[in-house]
């Protein structure tokens, strides 16, 4: 892991005011607290005082002089000694008073259980945000409201009043978890234990009105004490301090492994641009947490499966796997999901595999390595096929899978030694054990390190999973500036919010850098001809319309036109067809322009993003774009090396390679056009909602692109029936 304070750069993201005195506090105050343990006031008191918290502990209640055998005070000014933190289990109406008494108070630090706040109403959240105006005016932190509260385990802060506490809890270990739902967090904290998930700290954040998640995830990318952060999240206020909280674990060498609840509702207002389509649901999440190395888990299992793979502190980098298994079929299924998830299965040496064949005979030696049921005969056989797998095969990670055997009684002591001994000799190998065993052993060989699956398959999915962080790390960027100056000329808001047709869009492009054909505007049958003839034909005819945006789809194109005659008639019969197809519709001509040479056609916008703003989509493009769905996305802007990146994760990169003998496309220039097209996006994104380039032919290296189509809508633009796709 990186030293936050040996690295300038971590320096500079490090902004965010502290989470010390609400996640590691010195002293506190329960505000509320109750002589009933079963009490929301009263777990709080109880956890604290039986699981190790060694700093002052006072209750406050103005109806008790003790608490649970501690002196209760009637309020906060009677406690004679500084107050880092305070919990309030109070009733919502009482919350913003107490919470302006620990303002005023000194106190650093707040975790306000209650709830009645923005999950209620317009009152509710006039009342959260008060609560927020109150942190940011005293630079006291307030965890909640609505909120389960956390638990810094190291220390044995508890501020919760969770049940599932008396369940039991994890393992001490260096895995945050943090929730944004209370309910969530509770099931997760009890398949922890289940799970034996090393835990360091748990945190709730409930409604935020201050900390949120992302504060969190910045904090625990600095806490030397964590070293893999977990998260489930449902909404994101701040994506700022989301991406910077990030790149701080990005660049801390920390995998976050995330679940993500729901469905961003990306600006329906502009289902009239593919890109609008495009970047819909939450690809904008998949495409950030992409960026910045993060596991999405789609399913619980999957999160935990993860976490518990990041917590053996071992990353396999080039997904080389070894399989050892007592029965031939699961082998199989293993190799199966292996080769599924792009895990490499390399055989063992010709000469290893000869040294077990001698051993026994009958096994499979290869890789999968299969002792078969005649391995248990000889526990000295059994060491010397797994000590020369993890000797001699060179993998990264060594999957054992040992039925239910490990039952057998008289075989579960030697299997201890020999699994024990292997894991102390080999810490750089990732050592997963597949076995049905008693709980005793499956407990000292957790312990020992080994990572325990019942099922091969998912073993893995969290291997690879292990091996896509690595490699995320490995492809990091320092998360400063997203880019250090723009290749822009200064062009005024007011020119792209103006440009209101496919002509005047491409004027704002060509000043910007992105070339297209050289066209011309024409409003009648006669100077349609004459630019024909200027331009030379074969020409196209495209309808000239602010209000109509898939061209194709009125009758509003014609290629291909290779006289006077041809162009006449493609005139009469286009307009004919518009005013039909669009009869609301403004025409104010139609462009001509000469028809362009072969090359591939792809797709180059920007999208406003409700939560992220400009956010930029590149795909294979053309009248099939939606059909084939090959696109990829960064919040922008992005830079030349993001560009490219988006381009390699396309299955049509191996087109812009050359396939199949065509030459190599001028994958600089896509990617250029790329670049500049999101600086316009953010230079303009008060007023912009999308912006679009489709297609944009891209010629062989060296030739360059064209943009031979062109939308922009501005915010507040609604679709009609005219432009709706």
């Amino acid at each position: 892991m990186t030293d936050l304070s040996d690295d300038p750069g971590l320096q500079a993201l490090a902004k965010p005011r502290s989470l010390d005195a609400l996640l590691n506090p010195r002293s506190v105050a329960i505000l509320g607290a109750s002589s009933d343990a079963t009490k929301i006031g009263g777990r709080p008191v109880k956890f604290l005082r039986t699981h190790g918290f060694n700093g002052p502990i006072y209750p406050v209640n103005a109806r008790a002089t003790e608490v649970q055998g501690l002196r209760a005070y009637a309020d906060l000014d009677q406690i004679p000694s500084p107050v880092d933190h305070a919990i309030i289990a109070l009733p919502g109406s009482a919350v913003l008073s107490a919470v302006r008494a620990c303002a005023e108070r000194g106190v650093r630090a707040v975790t306000v259980f209650s709830s009645g706040f923005a999950e209620v109403g317009e009152v509710g959240r006039a009342a959260q945000a008060e609560l927020g105006m109150i942190a940011r005016d005293s630079g006291m932190r307030i965890l909640g409201p609505n909120c389960m509260g956390f638990m810094n385990l190291r220390s044995g802060f508890l501020g919760t009043f969770a049940f599932m506490v008396d369940l039991g809890l994890p393992p001490l270990g260096r895995v945050a978890l943090v929730s944004q739902s209370g309910a969530f967090g509770g099931q997760a904290l009890v398949m922890a234990r289940e799970q034996g998930l090393p835990l360091g700290a748990w945190v709730t954040t409930g409604n935020e009105c201050d900390v949120e998640l992302a504060d969190c995830i910045a904090h625990f990318s600095q806490d030397p004490d964590i070293d893999v952060i977990m998260g489930y999240m449902e909404g994101c206020k701040s994506p700022e301090r989301l991406i910077e909280a990030l790149a701080l674990a990005q660049m801390a060498g920390k995998p976050v492994i995330m679940v993500k609840a729901g469905r961003s509702d990306v600006g329906r207002a502009a289902v009239q641009s593919h890109t609008g389509a495009l970047a819909g649901d939450d690809r904008v999440f998949d495409a950030l947490f992409h960026e910045y190395g993060v596991h999405r888990a789609h399913s619980v299992e999957d999160f935990f499966d993860v976490a518990r793979a990041c917590a053996s502190g071992v990353m396999p980098r080039e997904g080389r796997v070894g399989v050892f298994t007592v029965s031939g079929g699961i082998g199989v299924l293993t190799a199966d999901a292996a080769e599924q998830n792009g895990l490499d299965l390399t055989p063992m040496p010709a000469l290893a595999q000869e040294r077990l064949r001698a051993l026994l005979p009958h096994a499979s030696v290869r890789n999968p390595v299969d002792g078969t049921a005649q391995i248990w005969a000889d526990m000295q056989v059994f060491e010397t096929f797994l000590r020369t797998m993890l000797q001699e095969g060179n993998y990264e990670c060594v999957l054992l899978f040992l039925t239910a055997m490990p039952h057998a009684p008289h075989l579960q002591a030697p299997l201890a030694d020999i699994l024990t001994r292997l894991r102390q000799e080999f810490p750089q190998v990732l050592l997963v054990l597949s076995m049905l065993a008693p709980p005793a052993l499956s407990q000292q060989m957790q312990a020992a390190g080994y990572l325990l699956f019942e099922d091969t398959t998912r073993a893995m999915r969290a291997v690879a999973a292990l091996r896509s962080l690595a490699a995320a790390r490995q492809r990091h960027r320092c998360a400063g500036p997203r880019l250090a100056s723009s290749l822009l000329p200064d062009l005024s808001a007011q020119t792209l919010a103006e440009a209101r047709t496919e002509h005047a869009v491409k004027q704002v492009l060509t000043a910007c850098g992105i070339p297209a054909p050289i066209e011309m505007v024409a409003t009648t049958e006669d100077e349609a001809i004459n630019a024909a003839r200027r331009t030379g034909y074969p020409v196209v005819l495209k309808v000239l319309s602010p209000d109509i945006v898939h061209k194709t789809e009125v009758g509003g194109v014609a290629l291909n036109l290779r006289d006077d005659r041809a162009l006449a008639s493609a005139w009469r019969e286009m307009m004919a067809r518009v005013r039909r197809e669009a009869p609301n519709a403004q025409v104010d001509g139609a462009l001509v322009a000469p028809m362009v040479g072969p090359g591939l056609e792809f797709i180059v916008g920007v999208q406003r993003d409700p939560i992220f703003g400009p956010v930029v989509v590149a795909g294979l493009g053309g009248v099939f774009v939606e059909l084939f769905n090959d696109v990829a996305l960064r919040i922008a802007p992005v830079s030349r090396e993001q560009a490219h990146e988006m381009l390699r994760e396309l299955r049509a990169h191996a087109l812009l390679r050359g396939h199949r003998g065509a030459p190599a496309a001028d994958i600089d220039a896509l990617a250029d056009v790329i670049v500049r097209l999101s600086q316009l996006a953010v230079r303009h994104a008060d007023t912009l909602e999308s912006i679009e380039i489709n297609p944009l032919r891209v010629f062989a290296a060296g030739q360059g692109v064209l943009a031979l189509d062109a939308v922009v809508l501005a915010r507040g633009d609604a679709p009609s029936q005219d432009t709706a796709a």
